[in-house]
């Protein structure tokens, strides 16, 4: 399901009913009112009125040509002729007044679905997995932060997904509230689909959005986690995994974990340590030989790195046999302030080298074309002949 924040756009002649919606799209993290003034429109909820026929017809060559996402009729009662002409152009929904929340967020769910089922396999999300190579190297402060420049360059197509062992602390690095985990996934896996996935998932105000851990030490399970992963990859651009490698540095068993083993990005946090060093060099070598395609995915980070270090990082790559593709600077100082503000690194304290570091790993790994030729847009001043706000509002409601 293409679970991303989108606009909507209000065309109601009913100032109650208006501002009743308004009320719902506030509440919702799924959807935020449209910026007309950028010239989007994304979903119109419309309520038709005496010039419907003329409406209609520049809906539905805007709904053609996609420069509007999606169409709900409103009203207080369902116009027969305006509804099947409005269902043969593909417009699908109908939300009675009083329009109900429930009723609202159905519609929005079901658009969402249906904007998925259009994604081919070049749009599904990429897992970028951050796996320590030990406890302690500051994975999640890593991941939080990483997460939270993804989606800041594009709202709600990021999801941070907690899966450290025993417990994952990623809701403090958000002050986050939630109510379930991705164990409560675990419970029924028969169950998964874009619906239930996404009514676990918990909505954070900045538009990320997070799948915790549970608190009893659960272990997830390899298959169930896998359909998690790959229903994951269909609602969002980037699936963030804060992890770590078995104790096993060998990988015996059962090999590597489904979020290293289906990631596109493998960071691996490490200090520069001699301890970490040789961990690392373990763990290489056995990502090598359970899944030479996954080596070359593996990007080493070497992370708090101090001046004058007793172990310098070009030191550390001669070593390790491979390149340090990323050098993240000790900033105890900012990493404090915002872990005790609720906010990651790159959020509170942008400024700080350890956050530069951090956005630059965020804009390498960032290939999307947020900013191409700007389509068409759908002007509600020119398909009213007015805008709203004017003193003038649509004629009456349908009746």
């Amino acid at each position: 399901m293409d679970n991303r924040i989108m606009p909507v756009t209000l065309a109601l002649a009913d100032k109650e009913e208006r501002k009743r919606l308004e009320r719902i799209v506030a509440a919702s993290y799924m959807v935020r009112l449209a910026d007309e003034d950028a010239g989007e429109t994304g979903v119109l909820v419309y309520e038709p009125g005496a010039a419907v026929d003329e409406d209609l017809s520049h809906i539905i060559k805007a709904l053609e040509s996609g420069r509007v996402d999606d169409v709900y009729l409103t009203g207080h009662r369902a116009d027969p002729d305006i509804l099947i002409r409005a269902m043969r152009s593909g417009i699908r929904e109908f939300l009675p007044f009083p329009v109900a929340e429930e009723d609202f967020r159905a519609a929005i769910m079901r658009t969402a679905m249906r904007r998925s089922q259009h994604c081919d396999d070049g749009e599904r999300g990429r897992i970028v997995t951050l796996a320590g190579c030990k406890a302690g190297v500051g994975v999640s402060t890593l991941a939080a932060s990483l997460a939270w420049s993804l989606n800041r360059r594009a709202p709600g197509r990021t999801l941070l997904l907690d899966l450290r062992q025993p417990v994952g602390e990623i809701p403090y690095f958000l002050d986050l509230k939630y109510e379930y985990t991705w164990g409560h996934l675990m419970e029924d896996i028969s169950r998964l689909d874009a619906t239930y996935l996404h009514s676990v998932v918990t909505g954070h105000e900045s538009g990320l959005a997070v799948l915790p851990g549970p608190t009893d030490n659960t272990a997830p399970d390899r298959g169930a986690l896998s359909q998690i992963l790959e229903q994951l990859r269909f609602g969002y651009d980037f699936i963030v995994v804060d992890t770590a490698f078995p104790e096993d540095a060998s990988l015996a068993g059962d090999g590597l974990p489904a979020e290293m083993d289906t990631a596109d990005t493998l960071y691996l946090p490490l200090h520069l340590t001699l301890p970490c060093l040789s961990r690392t060099t373990r763990l290489l070598e056995a990502v090598r030989r359970h899944s030479p395609a996954l080596e070359a995915k593996v990007r080493l980070v070497a992370n708090r790195v101090i001046r004058d270090s007793t172990i310098g990082v070009a030191e550390a790559a001669e070593v390790l046999g491979r390149d340090i593709a990323w050098v993240v600077p000790e900033d105890f100082a900012s990493a404090l302030s915002s872990l005790n503000q609720g906010t990651p690194l790159t959020g509170a304290c942008p400024k700080s080298p350890a956050a530069r570091a951090i956005e630059r790993m965020a804009a390498d790994l960032d290939h999307r074309q947020m900013a191409g030729p700007a389509r068409a847009s759908f002007s509600l001043g020119a398909l009213f002949g007015r805008r709203r706000g004017a003193g003038q509002h649509l004629a009456g409601a349908a009746s």
